[in-house]
């Protein structure tokens, strides 16, 4: 059952990273190279805060569908959170935790609806909770990924928590999100990448076989009186 969760985790990372990385194409791809001269009209157009998605805010230009499909890369991260602390840790976490997981969830899930909703209607559509919402999406998610990544069990687990704290929006927004006109350019789809690259650590994890107990080798004895016998076919 874990090994099937785990999958499941890695799959839905890999998607959520990919869809992101869409998202991010449809904001830059031909307005800004991934590599090269950057310093055109047009690309530093691109940068302008105007054209972020994650989420929309006034005022917004929206950029193709680059919302729609940043709202459903958060909804797929949404449905990797539920089981990705057991699937790391191999333990299921504790009311506590799971309330503060379960919260978490839902502050996701709130963001991406807002943006998906802003992609299809073309206008800014605020979360429940506005501001406060938006906040804490930034903010809470990378905590609950550095306590998973502190209760880890193996390097591939311990890996795939710190690739999903430096693709969140708190650690991007400080390094690879800066950009010399506002944002910089493609940064969305590193985000995703390392959200791609937290699955395929986590399918790695699953992909291992589960480890022997110290006493697997041990004989099974036979006790007589108080001397425990080693069986024999004899």
């Amino acid at each position: 059952m874990l090994r099937i969760s785990r999958v499941w985790v890695a799959t839905t990372l890999v998607a959520s990273g990919g869809l992101l990385y869409a998202a991010s194409w449809q904001r830059w791809a031909g307005a800004c190279p991934w590599r090269g001269d950057q310093e055109t009209q047009k690309c530093e157009t691109r940068m302008d805060h105007l054209y972020d998605f994650l989420p929309p805010q006034e005022p917004w230009m929206p950029a193709g569908v680059a919302a729609q499909l940043a709202g459903a890369s958060l909804l797929v991260l949404a449905v990797a959170l539920l089981p990705l602390p057991w699937a790391l840790t191999g333990r299921k976490p504790g009311l506590p935790s799971a309330v503060a997981l379960l919260a978490t969830v839902l502050i996701v899930v709130g963001v991406a609806l807002a943006a998906l909703r802003s992609g299809l209607e073309g206008v800014v559509v605020s979360p429940v909770g506005s501001n406060v919402t938006i906040s804490l999406w930034v903010l809470v998610p990378p905590f609950l990924f550095a306590r998973v990544a502190v209760l880890s069990r193996g390097w591939a687990s311990s890996a795939a928590a710190v690739l999903l704290i430096l693709a969140s929006p708190l650690v991007a927004s400080f390094t690879y999100a800066i950009g010399p006109w506002d944002a910089r350019p493609w940064w969305e789809a590193i985000s995703g990448l390392l959200t791609c690259g937290a699955g395929a650590c986590v399918l790695v994890e699953a992909m291992r076989p589960p480890a022997r107990r110290p006493d697997a080798g041990v004989e099974p004895a036979v006790v007589s009186g108080t001397r425990a016998v080693p069986w024999s076919a004899d």
